[in-house]
């Protein structure tokens, strides 16, 4: 951190809304701090079905327009950062979202993390798991969490 508070923080989205309110506060502090932010979406590798009409080609497809719907999302918010005087890059993974996120932080040497949360709890959260929760404890900095405002 070389004269800034945070020097480059790492906003993980799903577009959910929850994710989108991280998007914001992120936005809040980097203009208010000078950071860099690196807004990152992680896909989940696609399964290959053999049967039709789900066969290899046809689940390729899909997935590869999911990626270049996510790619010009991303472009327009990172643009719409950067139209305010923010510096604002995006990264997609493919693989694990918790680990993907955790080695863009590492790859980026992120100085905090803005993730937002569901903030799921009890049997919803055993069964589906918190990517946010992974995050806060394999994260090498800060982790901010933030709940979609009511």
């Amino acid at each position: 951190m070389t004269g800034n508070l945070f020097h480059r923080i790492v906003v993980p989205t799903d577009f959910s809304e929850c994710a989108e309110e991280a998007w914001a506060l992120a936005r809040r502090i980097a203009g208010a701090v000078g950071s860099e932010i690196v807004l990152v979406h992680v896909f989940v590798d696609p399964p290959l079905y053999g049967e039709a009409p789900l066969t290899p080609a046809a689940t390729w497809q899909v997935f590869e327009e999911a990626r270049q719907w996510v790619e010009n999302e991303l472009d327009k918010w990172t643009a719409a950062a950067r139209s305010k005087g923010i510096a604002a890059r995006k990264a997609v993974r493919t693989g694990s979202p918790p680990q993907q996120i955790i080695e863009v932080v590492a790859d980026e040497h992120a100085d905090l993390v803005v993730i937002g949360t569901h903030g799921r709890g009890g049997v919803s959260r055993a069964l589906l798991g918190s990517v946010a929760d992974r995050v806060v404890r394999m994260a090498s900095c800060p982790v901010l969490t933030v709940r979609k405002s009511d």
